[in-house]
């Protein structure tokens, strides 16, 4: 075999060593006649990974007809069984027994399976979405992107029917979750909601679980275990929206999602409270949050608001620089008021000086002709 395949570089190298000690050409050769196998039979393996059909599998648990978002957009089935002679639970997404699997999960412990939940699909509230996340599938097919599936609960109900034995549904798919050998979380109910946010440019949901933060649908779903959460700060906080910062475990890492409406606000304060995530960077900023939206008709108390917040007194500069012009506006109308009551004042003191002076000139007229002195009260003499 010759070493012209490899780089120059290297196969001068590799020449040295041969001429230095000839044994070690034959070494050489096994090392690249094994790694040529093993290539070879990884890009037969992957060919071939997945059976051609689940025919003669013994089928534990299927649903037809699935909306399936990811990895892939099809209609398809979901299927639970055991190959045949083996007692280990398989997940597969399948147009048919008889077809060719579209992805298959072989592991289903909790080391492989991170996570599954059932969610509230909003605007749909006859839909819910399943949601799971796992390391690997069987050929490392769709860069192992989670399975996301939209059903309708009611349909399936009524489908399920006597298997149900008056229990919900997700309550049914999570005893038989168990006994494959992960657990399901159900996520919806009282203890559950969601909120419209924003991930950069990206719109989605943001759903507040127990134990969990999700954000999605779209390509990464963002999942976060609330004990790996350090805190919650609010920041961009104007009189409509607000924007939530994650502040993760061990790293620091953030997250950021915003234009959250502000009635969101209490029902994300009381998640924070009942978790008792620390607040170190944001109890100012809490503070700021509620005068905000209880105090949304008086600017002074918006603008003391703001000013807690980074960047906040920005919220309210305008109605300060209204204020101040009131201000200019009443001082000015004020000084224009005194200015006019001097001059009536000194109009009329000319008045009556020019009274005073044609009345001085009427006494010495009438003084001239004997009539009364009109600054005397005796009669005049005879």
């Amino acid at each position: 075999m010759s070493f012209d395949f490899l780089p120059a570089e290297l196969r001068i190298q590799v020449q040295d060593v041969v001429n230095a000690y000839p044994p070690a050409e034959e070494v050489f050769r096994a090392i690249i006649d094994h790694m040529g196998g093993a290539k070879r039979r990884k890009l037969d393996s992957d060919a071939d990974v997945l059976p051609t059909s689940l025919a003669g599998s013994h089928i534990v648990l299927q649903i037809p007809e699935l909306s399936v978002q990811s990895p892939i957009r099809k209609k398809l089935n979901i299927v639970f069984g055991c190959f045949s002679g083996e007692r280990k639970v398989f997940l597969a997404l399948t147009k048919s027994l008889e077809s060719k699997p579209e992805l298959l999960i072989t592991d289903l412990s909790a080391n492989n399976i991170q996570f599954a939940v059932v969610l509230d699909v909003p605007e749909k509230k006859q839909y819910k979405t399943l949601l799971i996340t796992y390391d690997s599938n069987k050929g490392q097919m769709y860069k192992n992107d989670p399975i996301l599936i939209q059903f309708n609960n009611d349909e399936l109900s009524e489908q399920f029917g006597p298997l149900l034995d008056k229990i919900d549904l997700t309550d049914f798919l999570q005893q038989q979750f168990r006994t494959f050998g992960f657990d399901l979380v159900k996520g919806f109910g009282p203890q559950c909601f969601f909120v419209d946010a924003y991930k950069g440019s990206k719109e989605g949901y943001l759903y507040f679980l127990p134990n969990h933060v999700i954000f999605g649908f779209k390509k990464p779903i963002l999942i976060f275990d609330s004990t790996n959460i350090e805190s919650i700060t609010y920041t961009s906080i104007t009189r409509l929206t607000f924007n939530v910062t994650l502040t993760l475990l061990p790293d620091s890492e953030r997250h950021e999602f915003s234009m959250i409406d502000q009635k969101e606000f209490e029902k994300i304060d009381q998640y924070v409270k009942s978790k008792e995530l620390r607040d170190r960077s944001m109890t100012d900023e809490l503070k700021a949050q509620r005068q905000l939206k209880n105090n949304t008709d008086n600017p002074g108390a918006l603008a003391e608001a703001a000013k807690l917040v980074p960047g906040g007194s920005q919220i309210v500069g305008k109605d300060d620089d209204d204020e101040e012009e009131d201000e200019n506006y009443q001082s000015d109308e004020s000084s224009s008021d005194d200015g006019s009551s001097g001059d009536e004042e000194q109009e009329e003191a000319a008045e009556v000086d020019d009274l005073q002076a044609e009345l001085n000139n009427l006494q010495e007229d009438y003084e001239d002709l004997g009539y009364i002195d009109l600054g005397n009260e005796d009669e005049p003499e005879p």
